[in-house]
């Protein structure tokens, strides 16, 4: 699945979905879901070492994703969010890092996770040069 492919990305600090047994509100989310499905949300806090270049680098680079704001369409779409400067109260659950969240849409997710490793290596080719 599309989430156990991220967990295993070394440039993800964190993972943030509730079928994650390491994120905020598993346990909650276990009692009430009667399947092992989940909502189409899922979040990921780059690695610190990635600064804020880096990270439109990875988002400017898709070619299934697109960018912007989800309103539960078919389409897949990817945002990314610097939390430090939008929030004020503390996010002690959270890793350092940029936020990154992606709207899965109807694509099948083995290309979704193509699409995905292509915007990693092209923004590690990037911080390279």
């Amino acid at each position: 699945t599309l989430l156990s492919w991220l967990l295993q990305q070394n440039e993800f600090a964190q993972v943030l979905h509730p079928a994650n047994p390491k994120s905020a509100g598993h346990t909650f989310w276990k009692e009430v879901c009667l399947s092992e499905l989940s909502a189409g949300l899922i979040s990921v806090i780059f690695d610190k070492k990635y600064n804020l270049q880096d990270i439109r680098n990875f988002c400017d680079a898709f070619n299934l994703f697109k960018l912007g704001f989800s309103w539960g369409g078919p389409v897949s779409l990817v945002m990314l969010y610097q939390i430090d400067q939008m929030r004020e109260l503390a996010h002690t659950h959270l890793q350092e890092g940029i936020l990154v969240r992606f709207c899965i849409g109807l694509e099948h997710p083995h290309d979704l996770i193509e699409d995905i490793q292509q915007a990693l290596k092209i923004m590690q080719q990037q911080k390279i040069e």
